[in-house]
């Protein structure tokens, strides 16, 4: 499957045209990182100026616990993390490690700020739907936290 058809998984480029998706592809890594099983791709703390789509595999969200870390997702092909470093230029918030052998494409502040300055069309179509989803992902926080204050 080509890079523009992996990158239409993504809800963040499904309102993209192929034209603008080529565009995408040209800003990011060409050739997609690979992972094996276990290995770490990003740890908690560590700076973080890029975002991560899952071109293939799974991956999983965590923070180190002790004795069991806690898992905050699990995420397989067309799906993305690391959005939150990239935006606000803070430490990785979770460790994330593949779960099975996984690639992924990378977009970098420096690719946001190039969409930013020369293809704005398509940066705010991007960060409309990043947007979209960053607010259903505070929802579904404000529904558990109701959930846990209700049960106690």
């Amino acid at each position: 499957m080509d890079e523009i058809a992996e990158l239409r998984k993504c809800i963040l480029f499904q309102e993209l045209t192929d034209q603008e998706l080529g565009t995408i592809t040209q800003l990011m890594s060409t050739d997609a990182e690979s992972f094996m099983p276990g290995e770490t791709i990003c740890q908690i703390d560590a700076p973080g100026d890029s975002m991560y789509l899952v071109k293939s595999g799974k991956v999983q969200i965590f923070l180190p616990g002790d004795p069991d870390k806690i898992v905050l997702a699990e995420l397989g092909s067309g799906k993305f993390f690391g959005e939150m470093s990239l935006l606000d230029k803070s430490p990785r918030s979770a460790n994330v490690a593949a779960l099975e052998q996984t690639e992924i494409f990378v977009l970098t502040r420096k690719h946001v700020a190039y969409l930013l300055e020369k293809e704005p069309k398509i940066a705010a179509k991007v960060m409309i739907a990043l947007a979209r989803v960053l607010s259903a992902r505070i929802r579904v926080l404000n529904e558990r936290i109701q959930s846990a204050l209700s049960s106690e």
